[in-house]
C-alpha cells in the first residue's frame, strides 16, 4: 500500500467522479433548455449550436479515465467481512484506539480499499508522517446502531492536499454505502455495519435458550427413567397408591402446563403491543380500552391455568386450620374480585383443625371462587361460608348468577353441557373444583341456596 497522501491512479478516480456528476448536471441542464418553450408571447429564438455530441465525447472520455485509474487486472481483491479495528491495528501498530467491546466492529466491503481509507483518515491527525514511530494518534471506534463510526482528532493541515483527501475519502465512504462527517476538529467516517454480527448473536441466544430446554428435557426424562427402573419388589421404592380422581387431575395439570408453556410468550407479545397501541393512541380511546379488557382477561386466564399447573399431583394429608388456609386464598381473591366490581364476604368459625391436604383444598376453594365472582354482576355480591361437621367441613359459595336447572347440573360440572346455555361463566374453573374434590374425600355438587341465590358446596363427611 502506497505511504503518500493521494497517488496518481486515487486522484484520476476522484477528478472522474467529480467530472462524472458535473456532465450529468449539466446534461439534465441542456434537457431542460431543449424542452419546448410555455405557451405565451411568441419569441423568435436562434438555433443554439448542438451540444449533445460534446456531451456524448465528455462521457466517453470520463470512462475511458474511469479505466485507465483502474489500472491493469490482477489478482480479485479480497471482498468480505472486513473487522476494521483488526484493519486500524495493521494500518496504524502505535495508535490509541477506544472501541465498545462485543459491539460488533466489522462492515462489508474490499480491504485493499478500506485499507487505503483508514491510512488517509488517520493520516490527517497530525503533521508527523503516519509510518513513524512517534506517531500516536487517537482513533475512535463505535457502533452506533447500523453504522459503524471511525473518528479521529484532525491535526493541523500541514498537507497541500488534506482538502483533496477530504473529497477522496468522502467519494469512497458514498461508494461504500456511508457518508464523511467533519464536526469541529473531529472527523467520522460512516460505514454500514455488517448484519451478520447481530445474526450471530441471535443465533447463539437461540443455541442457549435450545441447551436449557435441552437440559430440562434430559433432567425430565432421567427422572421417568430412574423411577421406571425401580425395583417394585422394594417396599421403599413402590409408589403410593393412587387416589380416587387422581388420574383426572393428574390430565387436567399435565394440559394446563402445556398450555401455559404456549401462551405465555404470546400473552407477554400481545401485552407489549397493547401497551404501544395505547400510547398512540391516547389513554382516552375506546379501543384501546376494549383492547386492555381482552388482554385483562386473557391474564386471569393465564393466572388459572398457572395455578393449576403448579399443583402438586400427590399431596399428604395433614391437620390443619381450614379457617386460615381459606383466609389466605380469599385475600389472594380480592384483587380479581375487585376488577369485576364484586365483593367478597366469608363467614366461618374461629378454627376448624382438620385433617385434609392444604394446597389441593386451595386449588379447589379458588377454583370455586374465581366461578363465583364471573357468574356475579358488577357491584354483586359472593358469599363464603365455611362450617365444620362432626367429622369433616363443608364450603359453600353462593354467586350471583343464574340458576341452573336440577336435569342439567351434573352435566355442566363434568363439563357435558355448555355452561353458557344457561347464562354461567365459561371457562374449566368448576371442572378443575370437580376433579379435584375426590382427593379431598369431599363431592361438589350445585344447587339453590336458602335465599334463591346459585349456590356451589364442596362437602367432606
Amino acid at each position: 500500500m502506497s505511504q503518500e497522501r493521494l497517488t496518481r491512479q486515487e486522484l484520476s478516480w476522484l477528478l472522474a467522479q467529480e467530472a462524472r456528476g458535473a456532465a450529468r448536471a449539466l446534461r439534465e441542464g441542456v434537457a431542460q433548455l431543449t424542452q419546448p418553450p410555455i405557451a405565451g408571447p411568441k419569441i423568435e429564438i436562434q438555433a443554439a449550436p448542438a451540444v449533445e455530441t460534446n456531451l456524448d465525447a465528455l462521457d466517453e472520455a470520463i470512462a475511458r479515465l474511469g479505466e485507465l485509474q483502474m489500472g491493469p487486472k490482477g489478482a480479485a481483491p479480497r471482498r468480505g467481512r472486513i473487522d476494521l479495528a483488526a484493519l486500524v491495528c495493521e494500518v496504524m501498530p502505535n495508535a490509541r484506539i477506544a472501541m465498545d467491546t462485543g459491539s460488533g466492529t466489522e462492515v462489508f466491503g474490499e480491504e485493499q480499499e478500506l485499507r487505503r481509507m483508514i491510512h488517509l483518515l488517520v493520516s490527517q491527525t497530525n503533521s508527523t508522517p503516519a509510518d513513524s514511530g512517534s506517531a500516536r494518534p487517537d482513533v475512535e471506534i463505535r457502533r452506533d446502531g447500523e453504522w459503524l463510526k471511525i473518528s479521529v482528532e484532525l491535526g493541523p493541515d500541514s498537507s497541500a492536499t488534506a482538502e483533496l483527501e477530504r473529497r477522496w475519502l468522502s467519494r469512497m465512504a458514498t461508494r461504500h454505502g456511508g457518508r464523511l462527517e467533519l464536526e469541529g476538529g473531529t472527523e467520522t467516517l460512516f460505514l454500514p455495519a455488517d448484519r451478520a454480527t447481530e445474526e450471530m448473536a441471535e443465533l447463539r441466544r437461540e443455541l442457549e435458550q435450545a441447551q436449557q430446554l435441552g437440559e430440562a428435557y434430559a433432567r425430565e426424562l432421567a427422572a421417568v427413567f430412574a423411577e421406571a427402573t425401580k425395583q417394585p419388589s422394594d417396599p421403599a421404592a413402590a409408589p403410593p397408591p393412587a387416589a380416587p380422581g387422581g388420574e383426572r387431575l393428574e390430565l387436567v395439570i399435565s394440559m394446563s402446563s402445556a398450555l401455559v408453556r404456549l401462551t405465555r410468550a404470546w400473552l407477554e407479545g400481545a401485552r407489549a403491543d397493547i401497551a404501544e397501541a395505547q400510547q398512540q393512541l391516547g389513554g382516552e380511546s375506546e379501543i384501546g380500552e376494549r383492547l386492555t379488557r381482552r388482554i385483562s382477561g386473557a391474564q386471569e386466564l393465564f393466572a388459572e391455568l398457572e395455578r393449576v399447573a403448579q399443583s402438586p399431583l400427590a399431596e399428604a394429608a395433614r391437620e390443619v386450620d381450614l379457617v386460615a388456609v381459606l383466609g389466605e386464598i380469599v385475600a389472594q381473591a380480592e384483587a380479581r374480585a375487585a376488577r369485576h366490581g364484586v365483593r367478597l364476604t366469608l363467614a366461618a368459625p374461629p378454627t376448624a383443625i382438620r385433617l385434609v391436604a392444604p394446597d389441593t383444598f386451595g386449588l379447589a376453594a379458588r377454583s370455586l371462587i374465581d366461578h363465583a365472582i364471573a357468574a356475579t354482576a358488577r357491584d354483586g355480591e359472593v358469599r363464603l361460608k365455611l362450617a365444620g361437621t362432626p367429622h369433616g367441613w363443608t364450603f359453600s359459595v353462593e354467586d350471583g348468577g343464574p340458576l341452573i336447572p336440577p336435569a342439567s347440573r351434573h352435566d355442566v360440572l363434568r363439563r357435558r353441557a355448555d355452561p353458557t346455555a344457561f347464562g354461567r361463566p365459561e371457562g374449566f374453573s368448576l371442572l378443575v373444583a370437580e376433579v379435584t374434590a375426590p382427593l379431598l374425600g369431599a363431592s361438589l355438587s350445585v344447587g339453590e341456596s336458602a335465599s334463591g341465590r346459585s349456590e356451589l358446596v364442596l362437602s367432606a363427611e
